[in-house]
């Protein structure tokens, strides 16, 4: 599934970047199935207060201003993202490395290397957006009232390297094998706090403080997400003093032949830990870092900047052509749908080790029937959640106040998107582990184009509904590539027996939402007994099934 990076209105993309799924998970399975937990969780309430920030955002703002706050935050996260240059995934990839090849004491200068250019880049990218915070607000929107834009533009800009530096840092903890202080701080802390800090800034008025109240937590996740970094270092640099102690480890004399060789392999080829396993090598030479280190970061931070401007994108260029009021209502339509992305991606992560370490051992043939239970299971829990949506879309988006109601039909178009492109599974995860990468990058580039070009097609003709054709295109184009790529090359594919009684099931849970809505229509009543009706039929039918659609299976597994 396609979605958003680390944003306040929409979901993080499922990406596999942590140890366990870079580098397949160790033992027995119980830390990643306890991982799932923790990312299913941190998901949920991420997805929770996300939406309350936009019920927030435009009961106080309404559709023009809420939409000059989007466009804000969009450029925010394209620039910050940008300036990032795929750290993330580097100290990920670096750090798990290390760390199994008792390179732990090297780490942080492994940090230095990653962290130094993204600070001095993000920073001029921040100062460039401060001073042109005018002529950026005139790009993106049309007529002389920019609703405040230039305002957001000038006070988000010294965020930008604190956004940049910290999403880097977040990264790394991964690395260490644990999700925890991503979720605790993120998903959870400052996620939680948006909500109730734009209440207080919107009550008392004006885009510099509502400005502040969206970025000023990035500024403190920052420094407790580095602190908690610095314990997880000390604590491995501590348990890697305690081994070479107890004699179980000894230190080189001489360097080790190109033991980090290996650091592009694909999931299973190449995974030995060097010369010798019980040896601690000698440092690597600065330069020696720095070159591997941007080498594999800088390729795969164009795949995220290309994933994130597909999500942000139609809003930029909505904004262009049609206003911040077009935005705004656009805008909070497609937050309806965010529900099923949440799940989805929560479904993503908390499978995505299982299906790294299925392919590094079993390739493809193992990897099939893994894939297809993960597929049924995202399509049994967001197929609802989307179809909710798009029933029962002009009573929901009352939740958002007046002049939001030309929504519904984002919302339906877009919905049909979102059902066609997760019947794919989560397929670009898959193409992931499966090594392909560079594929993964192709794919979403051509989606981008895909993206852009419909949107300059469609918009001038059909406003909002333009903007929902063009991104349900995209969607489709983004999942259909590798699905189409892993069924050819591999013969891997989401539609198994299981993912298509899911399938039916889920047209089950349909008619009894359009059933609801025929007879009582899109009201509060209707909305309840659809979602009681619905629900009835998606427990009779998990129930009734043999297998109970995987159900089983996932409750063992993430039992610890």
């Amino acid at each position: 599934m396609t979605g958003a990076t680390v944003t306040d209105v929409a979901p993080p993309a499922p990406e596999a970047t942590t140890a366990e799924a870079l580098i397949g998970a160790p033992g027995d399975g119980s830390s990643v199935a306890r991982g799932s937990l923790v990312n299913l969780a941190g998901s949920v309430v991420f997805g929770v207060t996300g939406f309350l920030l936009i019920v927030v955002v435009t009961r106080n703002l309404g559709t023009s201003g809420a939409g000059a706050l989007f466009e804000a935050i969009a450029l925010f996260s394209i620039v910050s993202r940008s300036a990032m240059a795929g750290t993330d995934v580097g100290l990920v990839r670096f750090t798990s490395r290390f760390l199994a090849r008792h390179r732990t004491r090297e780490v942080g200068a492994l940090y230095r290397v990653a962290l130094v250019p993204v600070a001095v880049v993000s920073s001029l990218a921040g100062l460039a957006v401060f001073l042109l915070a005018g002529p950026l607000a005139d790009l993106v929107t049309i007529g002389d009232d920019h609703h405040g834009l230039p305002s957001y533009l000038r006070v988000l800009a010294p965020f930008i390297p604190v956004a940049a530096v910290y999403q880097a840092i977040d990264g790394a903890t991964r690395g260490f094998g644990t999700m925890v202080p991503s979720v605790v701080v993120d998903r959870v802390g400052r996620s939680s706090a948006l909500p109730l800090l734009v209440l207080l800034a919107s009550t008392a008025g004006g885009a510099t403080l509502v400005g502040v109240a969206w970025a000023a937590p990035f500024a403190v996740a920052l420094v407790a997400t580095a602190l908690w970094t610095v314990a997880l270092l000390r604590r491995a640099e501590r348990s890697l003093t305690a081994r070479i102690d107890a004699g179980e480890l000894t230190v080189a004399t001489a360097a080790a032949t190109d033991d980090l060789a290996d650091i592009d392999a694909r999931p299973g080829e190449g995974a030995e830990l060097g010369p010798d396993p019980t040896v601690v090598p000698l440092p690597l030479d600065r330069r020696d870092l720095t070159r591997r280190f941007w080498s594999f970061a800088l390729p795969r931070s164009f795949a995220g900047v290309f994933a994130l401007t597909i999500t942000w994108v139609d809003i930029l260029l909505l904004g262009s052509m049609e206003g911040t009021d077009a935005v705004g209502v656009y805008s909070a339509a497609i937050r309806w749908l965010i529900v099923g992305n949440v799940v989805g991606n929560a479904v993503t992560l908390a499978f995505a080790p299982q299906i790294a370490k299925v392919m590094a051992t079993e390739g493809p043939d193992g990897a099939k029937p893994a894939f297809q239970e993960a597929s049924a299971l995202l399509l049994l829990l967001a197929w609802p959640a989307y179809v909710t949506a798009m029933v029962f879309a002009p009573f929901l988006l009352t939740a958002f106040g007046d002049g939001f109601g030309d929504g519904a039909t984002v919302i339906a178009i877009t919905g049909a998107g979102f059902l066609l492109a997760s019947a794919a599974g989560p397929i670009d995860m898959l193409l992931l582990m499966a090594g392909r990468s560079r594929q993964s990058l192709i794919n979403t580039a051509v989606a981008l184009v895909a993206n852009i070009g419909a949107n300059l097609l469609l918009i001038p003709r059909y406003g909002i509904e333009g903007a929902a054709l063009a991104w349900a295109f995209s969607l489709v184009v983004a999942n259909g590539l590798p699905l189409w790529q892993m069924w050819r090359s591999l013969g891997v594919h989401p539609f198994g027996a299981r993912t298509l009684r899911t399938m039916a099931l889920a047209a089950g849970v349909a008619t009894a939402l359009v059933g609801a809505r025929a007879l009582l229509g899109p009201t509060p009543e209707g909305l309840a007994l659809g979602l009681g009706l619905g629900g009835a039929i998606l427990l009779a039918g998990v129930w009734s099934s043999p297998d109970r659609l995987g159900i089983d299976q996932v409750l063992r597994r993430s039992t610890p």
